[in-house]
């Protein structure tokens, strides 16, 4: 008799709880501000795309895994030499805080893996590292209708080389690094069905 009353006490909180879990996919697009720290480039304007599934679990949290596509890289500033650019695929968990009840004002953080699906870099010796790890933080505003905007910046953690990789001698410096950074402003819709 006990474990009936507590199976169908478990049955109701679980059937209350998921009840009120609300899941909208969605699109999201814009444009990239990137470029590499520790170099002499100018910033590469180019796009990102990608599609959501937004978990709100309660006002306040909703968590929404992503699928992207962003070309980004770094502009040459001598005039004839091609731009290096990176073609990502990438997978992102953002983490998005409602902090105010009453406006839709809120905060993204969240980590990503992005896995390179192209470049135009023409290395004789190295070749661009085919992966990297990310972070991300911003802002975003949703308005009632599905329409949102969001602005994020994105730091990766893994050297576009691959020198924090592969290095087995271990004396590389924070300064040595090419990291990606990338400046987004975008747009987003979630679908209401």
């Amino acid at each position: 008799m006990k474990k009936s009353l507590i199976s169908l006490a478990l049955i109701a909180v679980s059937s209350i709880a998921f009840s009120q879990i609300k899941i909208k996919p969605g699109v999201r697009a814009g444009v990239n501000f990137s470029n590499f720290t520790n170099t002499n480039l100018d910033d590469k304007t180019d796009f990102y795309i990608g599609a959501f599934a937004e978990i709100k679990f309660v006002n306040f949290y909703a968590l929404q895994p992503e699928i992207n596509y962003s070309r980004q890289g770094g502009k040459s500033v001598i005039s004839g030499l091609d731009d290096l650019e990176i073609q990502y695929l990438g997978v992102a968990l953002a983490n998005k805080f409602y902090p105010f009840k009453a406006i839709s004002l809120h905060a993204i953080v969240g980590p990503a893996i992005n896995i390179k699906v192209g470049d135009n870099y023409d290395g004789f010796n190295d070749n661009l590292e085919g992966f990297d790890f990310l972070f991300f933080g911003g802002l975003g505003y949703d308005f009632p209708f599905g329409l949102g905007i969001e602005t994020r910046y994105n730091i990766g953690i893994v050297d576009i080389f691959g020198n924090n990789v592969n290095n087995t001698n271990g004396n590389n410096n924070i300064d040595d690094l090419l990291l990606n950074k990338v400046f987004q402003i975008g747009a987003t819709y979630k679908f209401d069905f």
